[in-house]
C-alpha cells in the first residue's frame, strides 16, 4: 500500500504539472481568439457608435480596455486597503494609488471632467461603462473556468490519495492489532513453560538426572522472550525523535564473517547448510557497527526461519564496479508477489504457513529502516531479477544490501 501511495503522489505531481501547462496554454489560445475577434469586430463597432469623433484606433483596444478596468478594479481595493495604515503612510500610498488610476485612465481615453466619456450623454455613459465591463468579464471568463477545472481536478487526485492513506493507516492497524496478539501468545507461551518448570524444580519434583535439562529449557525460553522483547525495543528506538547512528570506520567483510558464524549452528540445527563467500580482504565503510550487524543477523534469521528443512543459504559479499553487495540468498519457495511488494513493512508477516514458524513481523522492517537510515539500499529478488546481481549462486531469492564505496 505504501509503494502504490508513492506512486499515485508521483502521479499527481506530473498530473498537476502537466494540467497546469496544458492549461496555460488553453488560456494563452482561448484569449488570443477572444482579443483578435473583438479588435476586428466588437472594438471598430464601438469606436464607431459612442467615438466617432476622436482618434481611438490605438487606443481604444480589447487589452486596453481590461488593463483599465484591472487598474480601477485595483486601485479601489488598495484605496481600501490604505483605511487600515498608520496615518503618515495614507497620503503618499492614497496619492500613489490615484497617479495609478489616472495613468490607466489617461492611456485609455482621458479622464477628468474633460474627458472623452464626460462629454458623452448619460444613456450611453451606462451604455458604454456595461459594453466595457461585459468586455471584461468575457476576457476572465477562461481563466475562471482554467481556474475551476484545474480545483476540481487536483481536488479529485487529493481525495483519491486520502482514501489510500486512510486505507493505508487501517491495514497498518491490523496487522499492528495481529503483531501485537500473535506477540502476547509467544511471550505467554514460554512464560508458561518457564513458571512451569521453575515450580517444578522448586517442589523438588524433577529428578537429579532431568534438572539440567529443566534448566536448559528454561535458559532458552528465557532467551526467545529476551529476543522478542529486543526487537520490540528496536524497533520502538529507530522511530523515537533524536535516535542517531553512531558511525565508525567498520571492517564490512569482518562484520558479515562474524554475523553467519553466529548463526552458523542455528542454521545447522534447522537442517540446513551456509555456504559463505566473502573476500579475506578487508573492506571500510562508515557505518553503525551495532546497528548494522542486526540487519545481517535480522535478514539471516529470517532466512533460517521461513524456509524448509534441507534449504541451503548463501552469504556473500561481492563488489560490482564502485557499489558493494551484501546477499544473504536461499533455495526455498519464492515469496509470492502479492507478499513480496509489503515484506518489509512492519507487522507484516505473510500467510498462516509463515506466522506457524514464529516471529513478530517486525525483523525485516527493522532491517530496511536500519538500511535507510544509513543511506543504503535494500531489496528482495527473485526469479531471472537474481541476475542482475553479481555474486549470488543458483538461489531462488536473496535479499541484497547495496552500498556506495
Amino acid at each position: 500500500m505504501e509503494k502504490e501511495m508513492q506512486e499515485q503522489e508521483k502521479r499527481l505531481q506530473w498530473l498537476l504539472i502537466r494540467k497546469f501547462i496544458v492549461t496555460l496554454i488553453v488560456v494563452g489560445i482561448v484569449e488570443f481568439i477572444i482579443t483578435t475577434v473583438s479588435d476586428r469586430f466588437v472594438m471598430p463597432v464601438m469606436a464607431e457608435a459612442f467615438f466617432k469623433d476622436h482618434e481611438m484606433s490605438e487606443a481604444f483596444s480589447t487589452v486596453a480596455v481590461t488593463r483599465y478596468v484591472l487598474e480601477i478594479f485595483l486601485g479601489a481595493v488598495m484605496g481600501f486597503m490604505i483605511r487600515f495604515l498608520p496615518l503618515p503612510l495614507r497620503l503618499p500610498a492614497g496619492s500613489y494609488i490615484d497617479s495609478l488610476i489616472e495613468g490607466g485612465e489617461s492611456r485609455f481615453f482621458a479622464s477628468g471632467q474633460n474627458g472623452i466619456i464626460a462629454q458623452l450623454p448619460l444613456r450611453e455613459k451606462i451604455t458604454i461603462t456595461l459594453l466595457i465591463l461585459a468586455i471584461s468579464l468575457i476576457m476572465a471568463v477562461p481563466y475562471i473556468v482554467a481556474a475551476v477545472r484545474f480545483t476540481i481536478v487536483t481536488m479529485r487526485e487529493f481525495k483519491k490519495i486520502a482514501s489510500l492513506r486512510m486505507q493505508a493507516r487501517k491495514d497498518y492497524e491490523r496487522r499492528r492489532n495481529l503483531m501485537i496478539a500473535d506477540i502476547a501468545h509467544d511471550l505467554r507461551t514460554p512464560i508458561t513453560t518457564v513458571s512451569g518448570y521453575a515450580q517444578a524444580l522448586a517442589d523438588g519434583l524433577v529428578k537429579d538426572e532431568d534438572k539440567q535439562a529443566y534448566l536448559e529449557a528454561i535458559c532458552a525460553k528465557s532467551r526467545g522472550m529476551n529476543d522478542l522483547i529486543q526487537l520490540l525495543f528496536d524497533y520502538t528506538r529507530l522511530d523515537s525523535e533524536g535516535f542517531k547512528l553512531k558511525k565508525e570506520k567498520t571492517d564490512i567483510c569482518e562484520m558479515v564473517r562474524e554475523c553467519a558464524a553466529g548463526l552458523y549452528t542455528d542454521a545447522e540445527s534447522a537442517g540446513m547448510g551456509m555456504d559463505v563467500d566473502i573476500p579475506d580482504k578487508s573492506i571500510f565503510l562508515d557505518l553503525d557497527r551495532a546497528q548494522f550487524k542486526r540487519v545481517i543477523n535480522n535478514i539471516m534469521i529470517n532466512a533460517i526461519r521461513h524456509n524448509d528443512k534441507g534449504c541451503d543459504i548463501g552469504i556473500s559479499v561481492c563488489e560490482d564496479g564502485n557499489r558493494l553487495n551484501i546477499t544473504i540468498a536461499d533455495k526455498g519457495k519464492p515469496v509470492p508477489e502479492d507478499m513480496a511488494v509489503h515484506i518489509f513493512e512492519p507487522f507484516f508477516m505473510g500467510d498462516a504457513s509463515r506466522n506457524s514458524r514464529g516471529g513478530s513481523g517486525l525483523g525485516l522492517s527493522v532491517a530496511k529502516k536500519i538500511t535507510d537510515m544509513h543511506g543504503f539500499k535494500l531489496r528482495l529478488l527473485q526469479g531471472s531479477d537474481i541476475n542482475k546481481i553479481r555474486g549470488i549462486g543458483d538461489y531462488s531469492k536473496a535479499f541484497v544490501i547495496s552500498m556506495g564505496l
